[in-house]
């Protein structure tokens, strides 16, 4: 009977980063899913944000499973809750691997998945942060019938601007990386740690990536990413009518917590980013985001003007989704 591989000697060497709270429901399975990989890590960090199941037991007696395979083992459990951003934050800056996972408790990573990734990084020494397609599926794991790019409406435009080097503008409108199917090189949480409080940490990392280094995507699924009641962050397709009312609902909230999150990208990136168009693309978008919200202070009956003057910019196309975001800016209620 042949003995499980151990983690590799040569090459990169890879740390998962997992975060957990009160996850037991899944978490056996995903943590398993780590050991089955045709490369696993050399490292696995788990920090557990307080939980109060069984997740910490369940961790406690992965952590023996895994030092057997050969792989470092760091595992924190916090005193109190720092919610998601923190727990990740904190977790991140005690990873040592060249290429670094995120990996959350409820997922399943495919066999190949670190292998995939791992090569593509060897392939191309520029590549800063590569991230996949994932299978969508329900709370069971059973397919849900579609893939997370599918869902995001991922845009061939979209897909041509990130592999030509343009991805900064692309993630800076919107994230389109998911961390369960993200992979980067450790040097860039010299600049993107600690995690800012307002931001999501994949799309934080993803942006500053972008204006840093490259991004580049796999369009192979190489995750189950897991759908339910409990998620932190869940993706699921619109249907029609979600487009619709879309149109129609409340976005100045929204708007003004987005600005607030250019602030911060925008003084991370002061001296760190060689490109200073980088910085002056955020600050654009940042006071586009401003009309924009002076726009929904107004009655409906005087946007037009500023409507069209943000058209007339070209913001709206650039930062914003064109014609559509300039509709909703007439019809949102605030």
């Amino acid at each position: 009977m042949s003995m499980p591989p151990a983690a590799p000697a040569h090459g990169p060497t890879v740390t998962a980063v997992v975060c957990t709270f009160n996850g037991a429901a899944w978490l056996g399975e995903q943590l398993q899913t780590l050991l089955t990989q045709s490369r696993i890590p050399n490292e696995i960090v788990i920090g557990d944000d307080a939980s109060t199941d069984g997740t910490w037991a369940m961790i406690e007696g992965f952590v023996t499973q895994a030092r057997a395979r050969g792989i470092h083992m760091s595992t924190t459990r916090n005193a109190e809750r720092l919610g998601y951003v923190g727990n990740f934050s904190r977790s991140l800056a005690r990873a040592t691997g060249d290429i670094v996972f995120l990996c959350d408790q409820d997922d399943a990573w495919h066999p190949d998945k670190i292998a995939t990734m791992v090569g593509r990084f060897e392939a191309d020494p520029t590549l800063t942060f590569l991230h996949s397609d994932a299978r969508l599926v329900d709370a069971s794991g059973k397919d849900m019938g579609h893939g997370l790019f599918e869902a995001l409406e991922l845009s061939t435009h979209e897909r041509e601007s990130v592999r030509s080097g343009d991805a900064f503008i692309t993630y800076l409108r919107r994230n389109l990386a998911t961390g369960a199917a993200s992979a980067f090189r450790r040097s860039l949480l010299d600049i993107a740690l600690p995690l800012p409080p307002d931001w999501v940490h994949d799309a934080w990392l993803a942006t500053l990536a972008a204006a840093v280094g490259k991004v580049d995507i796999i369009d192979d699924a190489l995750v189950d990413y897991r759908q339910h009641g409990g998620n932190q962050i869940g993706m699921a397709r619109r249907t029609p009518k979600q487009r619709v009312t879309d149109m129609f609902r409340p976005r100045n909230d929204t708007i003004r917590s987005d600005a607030a999150r250019l602030d911060a990208l925008a003084e991370r990136l002061e001296g760190r980013c060689a490109d200073d168009a980088c910085i002056e693309a955020t600050r654009s978008m940042r006071e586009h985001l401003r009309a924009r919200l002076a726009i929904g202070a107004q009655p409906a009956w005087r946007r037009v003007r500023g409507v069209l003057r943000e058209w007339s910019s070209g913001r709206y196309g650039l930062f914003g989704t064109g014609a559509r975001s300039a509709v909703r800016d007439l019809l949102r209620i605030g």
